[in-house]
């Protein structure tokens, strides 16, 4: 497979599940809001904050209010962070990688795109965007449902999935990053302020619930732990479950499956399974939030060091400038 076909794989599967998992945590914290008590409410910053864009943000806008907020992640084309950024960016690479892909992939991500383009600027407004991140969602899953039971399995199908589990790891640990100390430290507060306490310790499981529902993990989690809504137990699951799709160790494992099948540089699988042994390893109730917030830094520089290293075996052109053959 050529180099240029294999990268437009891995990114147009990057670009599809950053969309839908835009929309997923979108759609949960928006429903989130209209439950939270008076003066318990996270505010709308902590959606910039999950995907750190505070200086793209702050190029466009000045204020963290809900219209400025939903619109940067739902219509802004020159955000790379925006769902219609990602289905615009998706639709390009699978254009130019259409001899890889059944047909009805380009149909439907066209589709999405022509979706997207038209009903995200009518989006922002609380009305219409409920149904707009369910129908993203339901698109982008169709067509990760037809890649799936369609494609060939080889090189094609494997450089889509570690595209979309680096993607979907990134997302998880952002999530989990920003969502948890939020909540720590809302409960902080409580315990130091009496006063909003009232308020504020309602509204804890709500938050962890919030947590499980932006990452689609509500009914996995019930049926794995139970449905005591704990921070050690919540981190717990979406970090180092084997079997949850969205978890950071299952991600991992994904990883270094397609990177084995790729067989990729000897150095990169080593450091892959090093960062896998390192998720399991971690353990929420012997750590701080401190503890928690350094782990996931360090796990998302380790996961752009494996973007790095799948962007030099594969997708990075050989420096021909010397007149090597």
């Amino acid at each position: 497979m050529l180099s240029r076909v294999a990268e437009r794989l891995y990114w147009m599967a990057r670009y599809l599940e950053r969309a839908e998992d835009t929309a997923r945590l979108t759609n949960a914290y928006s429903h989130l809001i209209l439950d939270m008590p008076t003066g318990a409410e996270p505010g709308w910053k902590l959606l910039i904050d999950t995907i750190d864009a505070h200086v793209s943000y702050h190029k466009r806008y000045k204020v963290f209010n809900e219209r400025n907020v939903i619109k940067f992640l739902l219509a802004d084309v020159d955000n790379n962070s925006s769902i219609r950024h990602a289905i615009k960016q998706a639709r390009e690479n699978v254009r130019t990688a259409r001899d890889i892909l059944p047909a009805q992939a380009w149909e439907l991500v066209n589709e999405c795109y022509l979706f997207v383009n038209e009903a995200a600027p009518q989006s922002v407004a609380r009305q219409n965007r409920y149904e707009f991140l369910e129908e993203v969602i339901s698109r982008t899953q169709e067509i990760h449902g037809l890649i799936d039971s369609t494609v060939l399995r080889d090189q094609g199908l494997w450089f889509i999935e570690l595209g979309q589990y680096i993607e979907r790891a990134d997302m998880t640990s952002r999530v989990v990053d920003v969502a948890a100390g939020a909540i720590l430290a809302q409960t902080s507060n409580a315990r130091e302020n009496k006063s909003r306490a009232d308020n504020i310790m309602p509204a804890i499981p709500l938050l962890w619930a919030n947590l499980l529902k932006s990452l689609s993990a509500t009914s996995a989690y019930r049926r794995k732990v139970g449905p005591l809504l704990g921070p050690t137990e919540v981190v717990d699951f979406l970090f180092r479950s084997s079997q949850f799709p969205r978890s950071i160790a299952f991600c991992v494992n994904q990883i270094e499956e397609n990177i084995g099948l790729l067989r990729g540089p000897k150095g990169l699988l080593r450091y892959v399974r090093n960062t896998a042994y390192n998720v399991l390893e971690f353990d929420a109730a012997k750590g701080s939030p401190g503890d928690l917030h350094q782990f996931i830094d360090e796990l998302q520089e380790q996961l752009a060091e494996i973007h790095g290293g799948c962007h030099e075996a594969w997708f990075e052109l050989p420096d021909r400038s010397s007149g090597d053959a």
